[in-house]
């Protein structure tokens, strides 16, 4: 049986292996989705330099509440497969305006690019916001994918899908950070 490599396979993939790192308390939005990327598309990056690089935008940049982790890993990832100093890159006037693509769409479909704003009304209950960053890591991974695959759809085919289709359980995450 051949493997489904369309679309939105892959963004359904990608969407639902973000939302479980981030859900299995493994990483938060910035790491989710950075690692997804890089991970399910062989970037080329190491799980640490990848934690690394996406840390510090953890709750809106070092926990400042500027702009949203998601959204500033999102456009890490899309500049490590798109960004016109990479092997198959784009031009950077094309490289810019799929980054701001993915900035305008941020905007419309959350009403803020700032972490600050977009769990405020959650201040209240942590466990509210916690699903509520985990639905918007999923939302921005999807969005990611989708303009990544736009962008190359050379990467359909060399998707790790054994490593995008595999959910981890809270517990399994939970061990993982232990060790």
């Amino acid at each position: 049986m051949a493997e489904v490599r369309d679309t939105e396979t892959l963004v359904g993939l990608i969407r639902a292996k973000a939302e479980n790192l981030y859900g299995a308390h493994r990483y938060c939005c910035s790491e989710s989705i950075l690692q997804v990327i890089n991970t399910g598309f062989n970037g080329g990056l190491t799980e640490e330099a990848t934690l690394s690089l996406a840390d510090g935008f953890c709750g809106g940049m070092g926990g400042a509440g500027c702009v949203c982790g998601a959204l500033s890993s999102s456009i890490m990832a899309l500049g490590l497969f798109l960004s016109p100093h990479r092997r198959g890159g784009l031009g950077k006037k094309e490289f810019q305006a799929v980054c701001r693509q993915m900035h305008d769409q941020f905007q419309d479909n959350f009403g803020s690019t700032c972490c600050r704003n977009l769990i405020k009304e959650y201040a209240d209950s942590r466990r509210q916001r916690r699903h509520f960053c985990g639905d918007l890591t999923g939302a921005a991974a999807d969005l990611t994918g989708r303009l990544l695959l736009e962008a190359r759809p050379d990467l359909r085919a060399q998707a790790d899908l054994d490593y995008l289709r595999k959910l981890d359980s809270k517990f399994i995450g939970f061990i993982k950070k232990l060790f």
